[in-house]
C-alpha cells in the first residue's frame, strides 16, 4: 500500500540523511516512517558532555545537538536533510548508561523496581541545507514505562544472565526479552527502541 504522502514528494529534491548507525533506527525511518532512501552518515561527536547541572532533557538535547556539526562537514551535497537523535533512560531524574558489568546492571534493575516507572527520552533534530543558512527543527518524545515492582531478585537475576541488557543504555532491551520486566507502555513504543516515528514523520513534514 502506497502512504501517498506530500512529504514524499517534497523530499526528492534533497539528500535524506539519517545521522545514527543503530540497524533498528535505520528499519524504523524506513518501515514506519515510510523513507525509503537516504543514507547513513556517523557523527564523530564523543559524546562526553557532561550531566552535572542538567536536567536528563536537557542533557538528551545537547548531546544530540553536539551530533550535528560533525555529520554536515561529511556532506558534499548541497540540498540535504538531515536526520540527528539521541535517545537516554531516566529514572527519577537521573541518565542511566550502559551498565557494562552484571553487578551494575543489577543494580540498576533494582533501582527500577522501587522506582516503578523510567522513562525514555529521544531528542530529535531535522536540518536542511541548501539554502543561505541550515534550517533546523526540533522536538522530543518521552516514553514512560512501567517497571514491575512486584519481581524477585530472582527474576531480576535470571534477566541479567541472559546478557542481553549489558551494552544497551538503562540494562535492558524493551523490543526484546526485556519487555517481561515491565507492566505497560505508556507513549511511542518506537521511542523505546531508539527513534520516535510519529515525531520524526511530523519534524519533518515541518522541515520541508
Amino acid at each position: 500500500m502506497l502512504f501517498d504522502h506530500p512529504l514524499f514528494s517534497k523530499l526528492q529534491v534533497f539528500n535524506v540523511v539519517l545521522g545514527l548507525l543503530s540497524p533498528r533506527r535505520k528499519d524504523i525511518l524506513s518501515t514506519n516512517v515510510g523513507i525509503q532512501n537516504f543514507s547513513v552518515v556517523k557523527s564523530t561527536f564523543e559524546e562526553d558532555i557532561s550531566k552535572d547541572g542538567l536536567s536528563d532533557l536537557e542533557y538528551v538535547t545537547q548531546t544530540a545537538e553536539a551530533k550535528i556539526p560533525s555529520i554536515l562537514e561529511q556532506l558534499n551535497k548541497e540540498k540535504n536533510v538531515v536526520i540527528v537523535a539521541d535517545t537516554i533512560v531516566s529514572c527519577q531524574g537521573k541518565v542511566y548508561e550502559k551498565p557494562g558489568t552484571p553487578e551494575r546492571q543489577m543494580e540498576m534493575l533494582r533501582i527500577f523496581r522501587e522506582a516503578k516507572h523510567v522513562k525514555v527520552i529521544t531528542s530529535v533534530h531535522v536540518v536542511v541545507t541548501g539554502g543561505k543558512e541550515p534550517k533546523r527543527v526540533s522536538g522530543h518524545e518521552v516514553t514512560d514505562l512501567q517497571f514491575n515492582g512486584d519481581l524477585s531478585d530472582e527474576e531480576l537475576q535470571h534477566y541479567v544472565n541472559c546478557k542481553e541488557g549489558l551494552a544497551v543504555a538503562g540494562g535492558f532491551q524493551y523490543q526484546s526479552i526485556g519487555n517481561l520486566l515491565f507492566t505497560g507502555l505508556q507513549g511511542d513504543y518506537f521511542n523505546v527502541v531508539g527513534l520516535p516515528a510519529a515525531k520524526t514523520f511530523s519534524l519533518l513534514c515541518k522541515a520541508v
